[in-house]
């Protein structure tokens, strides 16, 4: 206070200066107030969005922080079952305890509610203030109270937080300085508790949401994986590599049980286990155990997935496999004994290093697949019999190589007729194909030398289309053994289809009827005139002539598909030359023009091009443009969509993959980089790369080579990049999710594309060019458009730019009457109300919104896949979930 103020206050009166500072101290508390009050509406509105841990933690960063200055946040979440208390949610932002040797292991401790300290707080519905130094020496203090004052911290506020009338939680609040824990953050920390409460409680559900989601997928992969595992190494790497996503383990076994009930064996065994000696692993394989060893029989009896405590067996009278995984370090397994209506129990043990480590998470996933595990398992054991069968024999040996060759039904008629004339006694030979309509069979391949080549009976036959239901036919395809057949007595029974006339009349009197069926399909039947057959054999030619006929239609699939894509070759570069013709981009606008130049300038050149722009600006347009406006453009331009496809297939997109090198790849498959080899690489929604990939792509730009997975040999390329997103990449660098080094070696030449709503004289010339395009298509005239309608598409913002306009326009034509466009509707909530009355009213973010739900509403709520809102949108789901987020979009509001 300087002199003159001193003075002043001096002349006053005792009643003046008392006034006075009233009126100052009110005027500051009501200053406070009215902070308070905007901080906690802040706040309040923040919270109530929050969904994840990073949201609460920023919130509290930008939002409390620079205000009270406190050093750094943390939430505690309560156990109240095992009266315990943990860290949720760390700040990684402020906390000055991370370089702390006991930092790491704070982070994963379970404190006790016992603790004074702590307990106090269930007993308070106060934030309370603790000055460390005052209470370091209290008995039971947490460590982490003690770790903090030694990192400099010297005041802690704990706020309880509650959901339902129980304290589910606590925050804490750290100040390095005595002072900054102020009354008034104590206060707003009260008025904010509920809220944060909430948050916490949403964020655990959505945790709970996400983890749900993440066991789903990833079972769904694994289903996908066992339906073609034939062999136990096979099973063995799945178990391995998808189930451990899910559950900690360190090594698997399968048992089995045998036909007398009383032993089982080894069924899978894992080689990798570290289980050691080499004699006893062989043996822990072959020797059977006793069911009733205290482990097998007690899992059997619970019926559920059970953990045991390796340490509470007497491992005395533990069976070799438990001794030898005890031994290279198991202390706990997960024993599942598996459900089966064959009667082939099986059963699933994981092993864990570590005690507590299977929960009822584990024990949950297991039950889950414990079905799919059974087929698997017993379809393993049935390869294993079939491959087993009488494949010695020199007869299926060389029918086997013989069928090897069979690529058509003409092939499979050479080697039939050579193989099937050596079988004893045959006196004639059919195969019947089930049809398309799986009621009916036709003749597909027939013993041409058992009777006349004209015989009308047996034209009849060969060329009908035989009901399967008749008696006969369904019997033999119900079957898993050959039915033989006597006509005579067939006919006796009733039983009178018309091949009986055909086969009496070429002096058949027995039959034998064999189903043709691979693992995946019932092809038919093998009908063989023979008086007595060799029933191992016969099997064995059936499951060869099966193999041959699922090749010669897969064959003939791919023949058809092969014909299709080179009919849409032809057809895409048609389009190719006839629509992204650099010419054909509609737009005169100033900024499209100068996009124009900028294509022209680097068409020419091999350096990387970066297009920028929202979603539905035509990036992939700009693209095919500079392509074909380029030296390569004699050669097709290879796209990819980077979110389009699981991050764990885009680099086998890219780069390809050698045959064999995972499971799954049972061919070699050509990246798009080799295909693209002297011509231009599109990568669309390059912000969506992931990390791992975004440096093995970096490296084939800079070396301009790269192997395949599971590849040996350097592939060198020649590859022009074009990359589009429309996500500010600068940004995603700032955050972490976009490696600089590749953000600056596509960035070399950037083309920048507007917006339709900052180009609002091209509206009109782009509405004309879809108005004719989509005339032709659908052969609906529509010459024009009136002023009104004009005027209305003018004043939309176009939140969908270029790709929403065309799509009204298509609907437009699709529903006017009359070849003069009168009336158009605009999306928005409500498709009644006339496009220039809405335009009006809303805001460009409500009319986008309005837009999305409309939309969501016409697709029956679903987003992604086949007839969703982004396929509608032609943008990848994950960026229509990003949208819908930020326009605060809810089931609610389109369902």
């Amino acid at each position: 206070m300087d002199k003159l103020q001193q003075f002043r206050n001096s002349t006053k009166r005792p009643s003046e200066i008392s006034a006075h500072t009233q009126l100052i101290e009110l005027q500051k508390r009501l200053s406070l107030f009215e902070q308070q009050k905007d901080i906690f509406l802040l706040l309040s509105n923040d919270i109530t969005r929050v969904r994840a841990k990073n949201d609460l933690v920023n919130l509290f960063s930008a939002r409390i922080k620079p205000i009270f200055n406190f050093s750094h946040t943390i939430v505690m979440l309560i156990d109240h079952q095992t009266n315990t208390y943990s860290p949720f949610l760390l700040d990684p932002y402020g906390s000055i305890i991370k370089d702390h040797p006991e930092y790491t292991a704070l982070t994963t401790t379970k404190f006790s509610l016992n603790e004074p300290i702590i307990g106090k707080i269930l007993d308070t519905p106060q934030p309370l203030i603790y000055n460390l130094a005052e209470i370091l020496n209290s008995p039971g203090l947490p460590s982490f109270i003690r770790v903090n004052y030694e990192c400099g911290v010297k005041e802690m506020l704990v706020t309880p937080l509650k959901n339902k009338n129980e304290v589910i939680g606590f925050s804490l609040v750290y100040a390095k300085s005595p002072g900054i824990l102020t009354n008034e953050l104590q206060h707003l920390m009260l008025n904010i508790a509920p809220q944060l409460s909430n948050a916490v409680t949403n964020i655990i559900i959505n945790e709970e949401i996400k983890q749900k989601q993440h066991v789903d997928r990833v079972l769904l992969d694994l289903s996908a994986e066992m339906v073609v595992i034939r062999e136990r190494k096979g099973l063995l790497n799945i178990i391995n590599s998808s189930l451990k996503k899910l559950i900690s383990f360190n090594s698997c076994m399968m048992t089995v049980l045998n036909t007398n009930g009383k032993t089982y064996n080894a069924f899978l065994i894992d080689e990798e286990s570290g289980a050691p000696g080499l004699y006893q692993y062989n043996k822990a394989i072959t020797q059977p155990y006793p069911v009733n060893d205290g482990i097998y029989d007690v899992a059997a009896i619970s019926g559920r997935a059970m953990v045991i405590n390796m340490q509470s067996i007497n491992m005395q009278e533990a069976p070799l496999w438990f001794k030898l995984n005890y031994t290279a370090g198991a202390r706990e397994i997960l024993i599942k004994i598996l459900p089966s209506e064959q009667g082939v129990k099986h059963s699933l043990i994981l092993f864990s290093d570590q005690q507590k480590t299977f929960d009822n998470n584990a024990i949950a996933i297991v039950e889950r697949i414990a079905g799919e595990l059974t087929t698997v398992a017993e379809n393993i054991v049935a390869n294993e019999q079939i491959t087993e069968k009488e494949w010695e024999t020199s007869f299926l040996l060389d029918f086997g190589n013989a069928i090897a060759k069979v690529r058509s039904k003409e092939d499979l008629f050479d080697a039939v007729i050579i193989f099937l004339k050596k079988l004893n006694a045959l006196r004639g030979y059919a195969i019947r194909l089930i049809n398309e309509d799986g009621k009916t069979t036709t003749t597909y391949i027939h013993d041409i030398s058992a009777t006349m080549p004209n015989d009308p009976l047996m034209l009849e036959v060969t060329t009908a289309r035989l009901p399967i239901n008749d008696g006969i036919q369904n019997r033999v395809l119900n079957s898993e053994a050959p039915v033989f057949l006597t006509i005579d007595e067939e006919i006796a029974r009733g039983r009178n289809p018309k091949y009986f006339a055909f086969w009496k009349s070429i002096g058949f009197v027995k039959v034998v009827g064999m189903p043709l069926k691979t693992a995946s399909k019932n092809w038919g039947i093998l009908w063989l005139g023979m008086e007595e057959i060799n029933i191992p054999l016969v099997k064995g030619i059936c499951s060869l002539i099966s193999i041959a006929i699922s090749n010669i239609k897969a064959n003939e699939q791919v023949l058809i598909f092969k014909q299709k894509l080179e009919h849409e070759n032809e057809h895409l570069n048609e389009q190719l030359n006839n629509i992204y013709n650099f010419s054909e981009i509609v737009g005169n606008h100033a900024k499209m023009r100068n996009v124009y130049q900028l294509i022209s300038r680097v068409a020419g050149a091999p350096s990387s091009v970066l297009i920028l722009g929202e979603t539905g600006t035509g990036k992939e347009l700009i693209a095919r443009a500079v392509h074909h406006a380029s030296p390569r453009k004699g050669k097709l331009m290879i796209k990819v969509n980077c979110a389009a496809m699981p991050a764990n297939l885009i680099e086998s997109e890219l780069f390809g993959h050698e045959k064999g090198s995972f499971t799954g790849a049972f061919e070699r498959r050509i990246g798009k980089f080799e295909l693209a080899h002297n011509s231009t690489l599109f990568l669309d929604e390059i912000g969506e790369l992931p990390l791992e990939l975004q440096v093995k792509l970096l490296r084939v730009i800079q070396e301009r080579e790269f192997e395949r997975i599971g590849g040996k040999n350097t592939i060198k390329v020649d590859v022009r990049i074009i990359a589009a997103t429309n996500r500010n990449l600068e940004d995603e660098v700032a955050a972490g999710r976009f490696r600089s080094d590749l953000y600056y070696r596509l960035n070399v030449f950037p083309i920048h594309l507007p917006s339709l709503r900052e180009r609002k004289e091209d509206v009109i010339p782009l509405a004309n060019f879809f108005l004719a395009r989509y005339s032709k298509q659908t052969g609906i005239t529509v010459k024009g458009m009136t002023p009104g309608v004009a005027r209305a598409l003018q004043d939309y913002e176009w939140p969908g730019n270029v790709r929403e306009l065309e799509h009204l326009i298509e609907r437009s034509v699709l529903l006017a009457n009359g070849n003069i466009l009168r009336e158009i509707y605009l999306p928005g909530d409500n498709d009644d109300l006339p496009v220039s009355d809405f335009a009006q009213t809303q805001t460009l973010e409500a009319r986008e919104r309005y837009h999305i739900i409309g939309t969501l509403r016409r697709c029956g709520g679903k987003i992604g896949g086949e007839g969703g809102a982004a396929d509608v949108f032609d943008i990848p789901p994950t960026t229509l979930h990003s949208k819908m987020k930020k326009l605060n979009i809810i089931k609610e509001d389109y369902r």
